[in-house]
Parts: C-alpha cells; sequence; structure tokens
C-alpha cells in the first residue's frame, strides 16, 4: 500500500472505523497520490538569480496544469540523470542544460522549452524565449513617441538571428522603418553604436538596444551608449528592466508568473496536437525611468508602468 494510504488508514483505525470505510479511505488516498502530472517540468539547479526566475516560471505554470517538478545538476551530462515518464502529456524544459538533459524523452513525449533566449535541440524545440516581443515594443514605442520613424537594431546572428524575421514583420506593422545591423561581438557593436548615435536624429530615430551581454557591457559599452544618447536627446529602449535602471527610457520585460501559465497552457494545446513553434514572449511587465524621460521632455502616464525608476 502507498505511505499515505498506509497513514490515512492507520489514522482511522485508531478512531474505529469500519472496515470498508478504511479500505475505501486507502483506496481513495493511492489513487489522488497516483495520479499523473499534465506536466514534467525540469529546471537545473542554479544560483539566483536564475534560480527565482526558473521557479517562478514553474509556479506559473501551476496555474495552468499540474506539475510534477524535476530538478538537475546544471552541469549535468546530457545523459544523467535517468528522467522516467509517469504518465504526463509534455515536458516542458526551463534552460538549455534541462533541453539537453529531455533530449532522451522527445520519442515518447513532446518537449517543450522555456526560459531560453534562442531555439535549442535538433530540431529546435517549441517554446517562449525570455527574448521580448518586437511588436510590443514597436507598440509601446510609437504610442509613447509617435514621431519616431526609424528604428536601429544591433544584434548577434547566433543568438538572435531566429528574431529578424519577426522585428521586420513587427516594424511594418507599427510602420516603422528597422535598420538591422550584424555584429559580432562588443568591441564592433560599441563602434557601430557610436556611428548610428552621432548621426541619429532626435525626432524620429530611436534605438533598440540589444539584451545580448556580448554585445553590451555593463560597466563598458552602456555607459557610453547612454551618453552620447542623453548628449544628443535620442530615445533608447529596450527588453531589459536592468537597462531601464542604468537610464533606458522604458523596457518591456518577462511577467515570470504570467509567461509560465502561458508556457504551460501552449504546451498542453501542443501535446494535443496544436501547432506551437519557438516564439518571442508575449507577457510582459512595463518599466521607464522617470529621469530619462522628463530630460527627454515626455510626460507619459507613470501608474500605467509596473515599476518607476529611480524610486522616489
Amino acid at each position: 500500500m502507498h505511505l499515505m494510504a498506509q497513514r490515512i488508514a492507520g489514522g482511522l483505525r485508531g478512531r474505529g472505523l469500519p472496515g470498508r470505510l478504511i479500505a475505501f479511505a486507502a483506496l481513495l488516498a493511492t489513487g489522488l497520490s497516483a495520479a499523473a502530472a499534465d506536466v514534467l517540468a525540469i529546471v537545473p539547479d542554479v544560483s539566483e538569480p536564475y534560480r527565482a526566475v526558473l521557479y517562478q516560471i514553474v509556479d506559473g505554470m501551476r496555474r495552468s496544469a499540474s506539475v510534477r517538478l524535476v530538478q538537475i545538476p546544471s552541469g549535468a551530462d546530457p545523459g544523467q540523470p535517468a528522467l522516467t515518464v509517469e504518465g504526463e502529456r509534455v515536458v516542458i524544459a526551463l534552460g538549455g542544460t534541462a533541453a539537453q538533459a529531455a533530449d532522451a524523452l522527445r520519442t515518447r513525449l513532446p518537449v517543450v522549452a522555456g526560459a531560453v533566449v534562442a531555439p535549442t535541440g535538433m530540431p529546435p524545440l517549441p517554446g517562449v524565449s525570455l527574448e521580448t516581443d518586437p511588436e510590443a515594443l514597436f507598440k509601446h514605442l510609437t504610442a509613447l513617441l509617435p514621431t519616431i520613424r526609424t528604428v536601429h537594431w544591433l544584434y548577434r546572428p547566433e543568438r538572435s538571428g531566429w528574431m529578424l524575421d519577426r522585428a521586420q514583420a513587427a516594424a511594418r506593422h507599427s510602420r516603422l522603418k528597422l535598420v538591422v545591423v550584424a555584429v559580432d561581438n562588443a568591441r564592433s557593436a560599441a563602434q557601430r553604436y557610436q556611428e548610428i548615435l552621432d548621426r541619429a536624429d532626435s525626432q524620429t530615430d530611436a534605438v533598440w538596444l540589444s539584451q545580448d551581454p556580448a554585445l553590451i557591457g555593463a560597466d563598458s559599452t552602456l555607459p557610453d551608449i547612454l551618453g552620447r544618447a542623453w548628449a544628443r536627446n535620442i530615445v533608447v529602449f529596450s527588453g531589459s528592466v536592468q537597462h531601464v535602471s542604468h537610464g533606458v527610457l522604458f523596457a518591456l520585460y518577462p511577467d515570470n508568473t504570467a509567461m509560465g501559465e502561458n508556457l504551460a497552457r501552449l504546451a498542453l494545446a501542443h501535446a494535443g496536437g496544436a501547432p506551437f513553434t519557438f516564439e518571442p514572449n508575449r507577457e510582459l511587465q512595463s518599466a521607464i525611468n522617470r529621469r530619462t524621460a522628463e530630460h527627454l521632455g515626455i510626460a507619459p502616464e507613470l501608474a500605467r508602468y509596473d515599476l518607476v525608476l529611480p524610486a522616489r
């Protein structure tokens, strides 16, 4: 008999209840405890703050589905430890290490990726990126600053190339010209940002700042970009709330719990046969830098933002 069932039966015996009732309670407890979860969630054992992000996503997943959570060492060999299926309908792997560990399950269950930036696996897994949906960014930009006509975006193809077509389509939808520059490293990015900011028109141009740490150094590239943008009143926006704390005008960044809820919903639909690809995150929160807005002569409705920086 299952351990939970044994405990319940023992407790009922102690109360002197009939044997048939005891047996029924034990059977019910066994059935409840053995019921399979909808989702097998695999997460790596990582340190903060990434750990908190992963578990916020898992909390959101539990709003849409029952979840069995398995944690693996962050540096685990893809074949270790062995993962088992206990009747779940779909696997959600959070992070690259988890996606590698889940690869062995792809012949048994659909596998979906979350908490990653770019598509992972061969063939690439469906899932939701940590990258912000360009369409949401551009809609927010044009609502806040209707005079903007051109957006400059530097990206590293290895990390963000999968978003290129989506970004171009989103720009067309918002009647923006998207000027795209592919770069490989922080040094070339710094040079191109300098060229863009030196010739940009403060009334019509804006810079969509990459979230790629290989291109943007918080202690080097970012201060130079923001210093030049401040001096020439150029709008810079991003998908990183950390960038707003440094002086970027606004960011749309992941609502981790809502993202997890949506990820589980999409994964279960995919398990039922619905098409699902790898897509940017559309479950977002908003942040604005009030000091930068004041400098640019913008008066946004601060109450509409989830976070206003710097705090007063």
